[in-house]
């Protein structure tokens, strides 16, 4: 018996039920939630910066279970955390703990989390703190927010501070859920960027006996230095092979040009 094109309907609206009816409900909307951003916006706002701790507090609060949080609600917080770099006095590097605490709360929030942290790491005021921007390209990784990859595959290769090409390619290890070829890129792009250091740091150091030192290949080396660990955890976890120098590392890619990459890890 050939199915009719009614029965095929019905077919479909009952599996689509199903699937439906299988899917957990959200959870309800939290009608405290905007109180609480208020108070927090408050407290972070106190020229003295004394309540800062108060306010850490509540941070911590608010995203001690991020799967329970309602999606409207996970935005609503995200950019209610975001807002907490943006009010009041701008905390100098050491008594930066508030914003930390505050990248780690939106590092819990996924896409939302993400996009409230890419916004910081944009905003002037936070251009000069290289610890602090690490601390937030760490966060921005933990998201796994792939709208985020090609900003920080940029800071992995082309930024002139090795601790932020350090923090961004290990960012990126975070990633295994990305598609093949985006995947992909990102490992090309690493090991692409470390023959051209390892290159140079292993160019001669005097062009000419008479002449000046050339710094170059000491700058190479000791970007090799801050990076090489991180990388290598990366594209480990990326590509699910591991290997330790970059020779074995371009042997591995030559041999193996259309790598697949491994199954994501089931998330807890």
């Amino acid at each position: 018996m050939v199915p009719t094109p009614a029965l095929v309907r019905f077919a479909a609206s009952l599996l689509l039920g199903l699937q439906l009816a299988a899917q957990a409900p959200p959870p309800p909307v939290d009608p405290a939630l905007p109180d609480h951003l208020k108070e927090l916006k408050s407290l972070v706002a106190d020229p003295k910066m004394a309540d800062d701790f108060r306010a850490i507090g509540l941070v911590q609060k608010l995203t001690k279970e991020p799967q329970k949080l309602h999606p409207k609600d996970r935005e609503k917080l995200a950019k209610g955390l975001g807002e907490v770099f943006r009010t009041g006095k701008l905390r100098p590097e050491g008594k930066d703990h508030l914003y930390r605490e505050t990248a780690d709360a939106l590092g819990k929030l996924a896409a939302d989390g993400g996009k409230e942290l890419a916004k910081v790491l944009a905003d002037p005021r936070f251009k000069e703190g290289i610890p602090l921007r690490v601390c937030l390209i760490q966060a921005l990784g933990r998201t796994e927010d792939d709208k985020q990859v090609d900003w920080l595959l940029d800071q992995t290769t082309r930024s002139p501070h090795d601790e932020i090409r350090a923090a961004a390619g290990e960012a990126l290890g975070n990633f295994t859920s990305l598609d093949r070829r985006p995947r992909q890129e990102v490992v090309k792009q690493i090991l692409r960027e470390w023959g051209s250091l390892h290159s140079r740091s292993t160019a001669l150091r005097f062009s000419d006996p008479g002449g000046p030192i050339d710094p170059d290949p000491e700058n190479a080396s000791r970007t090799l230095r801050a990076v090489q660990g991180p990388w290598t955890g990366t594209l480990g976890k990326l590509t699910g092979v591991s290997h330790s120098s970059f020779e074995d590392w371009q042997r591995w890619l030559n041999k193996n040009p259309n790598w697949v990459p491994p199954p994501a890890p089931k998330k807890p």
